[in-house]
């Protein structure tokens, strides 16, 4: 019968190989790149809003699509990705719920974050002109939510579908990097709302899968019908729970068999 952990690590190799290792590094370095924004984020901002009011007005209106509809073009792909695990076994199913239910912790945490720092927004802490119009004056710059969400959904995607990551890594530093070309935020709103998004949704995943399994194995074993086809998990109609081994018992030898 497999341990707890044995059916831990199976889950997370579904989207981890294994263990999260370089947690530590990887959250040194990325409050190391934030510092360093951080020093220098007026003359960053600036010099990035400058030019991109310098350029036609096509490319700003371009720039606040992107910040827009990339999001919606990120949910759409997890979504699509979150169908397709039904149809790849119930650890797939599991981490899809587990992702978008830390992308959405992601986005929560990031709107405490903000009411607590209340940062002013880098439009209206300097006499600046920007491409696309300064948000409310009590909506606040740090973290960027909308790279929170599009990190966290993006990290999601690659966790069902590692090789959507083409697709999905791009567009989601498209609509980080569009945020402050449109003059909405620094560049350290943004790298740390990124930041924060893969952080949660990679983290939380790696650590809540095993026991979501475990309650998705339970529920599947005693739910109704609609229930398991819901899940992709039709043919588990009356039988018995994952956990347990069935041991078949051999026929008896015939008179021939024994050598009679």
């Amino acid at each position: 019968m497999p341990s707890a952990h044995d059916s831990a690590v199976n889950v997370r190799r579904r989207f981890a190989g294994g263990r999260a290792a370089g947690a530590v590094p990887t959250v040194l370095v990325l409050l190391a790149v934030v510092a360093v924004l951080y020093l220098v984020r007026d003359a960053a901002y600036r010099a990035t809003t400058a030019g991109a009011v310098a350029l036609p007005s096509v490319f700003g209106g371009f720039f606040e699509v992107v910040g827009e509809l990339g999001i919606v073009v990120l949910a759409l792909v997890f979504a699509c990705a979150a169908w397709r695990a039904r149809s790849r076994g119930l650890e797939h199913v599991t981490v899809a719920l587990v992702g978008a239910t830390a992308t959405v912790a992601a986005y929560v945490l990031s709107e405490v974050v903000k009411g607590v720092v209340r940062e002013a927004r880098p439009c209206r802490a300097m006499a600046v002109h920007t491409v696309a119009a300064c948000p409310a004056a009590n909506d606040w710059s740090w973290p960027s939510n909308h790279a929170v969400i599009a990190a966290g959904l993006a990290t999601a995607v690659v966790a069902l579908s590692p090789l959507w990551w083409r697709l999905v890594v791009p567009l989601a530093l498209a609509v980080g990097v569009s945020r402050v070309l449109v003059g909405a935020h620094y560049w350290h709103d943004v790298v740390a709302g990124m930041s924060l998004g893969v952080l949660v949704v990679w983290f939380g995943t790696w650590a809540l899968a095993p026991a979501a399994h475990r309650l998705l194995e339970r529920s599947v074993d005693v739910g109704p019908a609609r229930w398991r086809s819901l899940l992709g998990e039709d043919g588990r109609q009356g039988s018995p729970p994952r956990s347990s081994t069935q041991v078949t018992t051999p026929p008896p030898p015939t008179d021939r068999q024994s050598g009679r």
